[in-house]
C-alpha cells in the first residue's frame, strides 16, 4: 500500500522571533505527544528550514506521514466536521499563512519507520517539485525508479523519497534528495561530471519536465529525521 504524506509550507508572521517561537512549540508537541491536534493525525518525518538566498524567506517547512493511508485520511476527516481546526487561532500568532500537498509515496519511497529504523540521515536536503503534463507522474517516477539504485550507489548522496502530488491529475511529482552537508550539494551543482548517474538521470528528466522549483533546507535540531 502506497503511504500518504502531508507537506506544509509555512510563513511566519514578520515579527521578531516568530518562527522560532514557533518552531520551538512544535518541537515540544512532536517529542512529547507526537502530533498537534488537528493535524490529520499525521506523524512528523522531519521539519527543515529553507536556506536563504534559495527562495522566499523567512519560511519553514514540516512533512508528515498519514498514518492508515487514504483509510485513515479519510477517517480523520469524517470525524472532525468543523471548517478550521481548533488550534489554528493559537498559531496565528507566529504564522501567517501556508501551503499544504497531500503527497502518495512511490513503491520505492521508504516509509517514516524504516527511515528512523534505518537511521537515515539528511542534514541536507534539496526539495525538487515537478511539474508535468496530465497523468505524467507515473512514467516520471518509474523512470527514475530504474535509475535510483545506480544514484545511491555511485554518488554520495541519495534519494530520501519520491511522491506524487494527489488531486492534481498526476501532474506534479515531488523529490527529496539527502545530502550528507552543503559541500556535496555545491559540488554537484559545480561539477556534475563527477556525478554520471545523477547527470544521466537529469538528462532523461527534462524530456519529461515542463517545470522546476528546487529547495535547499537544512533540518530543526528536534526534527525526527536530520
Amino acid at each position: 500500500m502506497a503511504g500518504i504524506y502531508f507537506h506544509e509550507t509555512l510563513d511566519p508572521v514578520r515579527t521578531p522571533g516568530a518562527h522560532t517561537r514557533y518552531l520551538a512549540e512544535l518541537g515540544e508537541i512532536v517529542s512529547t505527544t507526537g502530533n498537534a491536534e488537528g493535524s490529520a493525525g499525521a506523524e512528523c518525518i522531519a521539519a527543515w528550514v529553507p536556506v536563504f538566498l534559495n527562495g522566499d524567506w523567512p519560511r519553514m517547512v514540516t512533512f508528515w506521514e498519514m498514518p492508515g493511508g487514504w483509510d485513515g485520511f479519510a477517517d480523520h476527516f469524517e470525524q472532525r466536521k468543523e471548517l478550521f481546526h481548533g488550534p489554528l487561532e493559537r498559531w496565528y500568532g507566529e504564522r501567517s499563512g501556508g501551503f499544504d500537498r497531500v503527497l502518495v509515496g512511490s513503491p520505492f519511497t521508504p516509509s517514516r519507520a524504516q527511515l528512523l529504523a534505518a537511521d537515515q540521515r539528511a542534514a541536507v536536503v534539496l526539495q525538487e517539485i515537478i511539474d508535468l503534463k496530465s497523468g505524467g507522474a507515473e512514467d516520471y517516477l518509474a523512470l527514475l525508479a530504474e535509475m535510483k539504485e545506480e544514484i545511491d550507489g555511485t554518488c554520495r548522496f541519495s534519494l530520501l523519497g519520491s511522491y506524487e502530488t494527489a488531486f492534481r491529475h498526476g501532474s506534479e511529482v515531488m523529490l527529496l534528495w539527502a545530502f550528507p552537508d552543503m559541500r556535496t550539494l555545491a559540488r554537484l551543482q559545480a561539477q556534475p561530471a563527477e556525478f554520471t548517474a545523477f547527470l544521466r538521470w537529469q538528462q532523461q528528466a527534462r524530456r519529461h519536465e515542463l517545470g522546476h522549483r528546487a529547495l535547499i533546507m537544512r533540518p530543526t535540531d528536534w526534527s525526527p529525521l536530520r
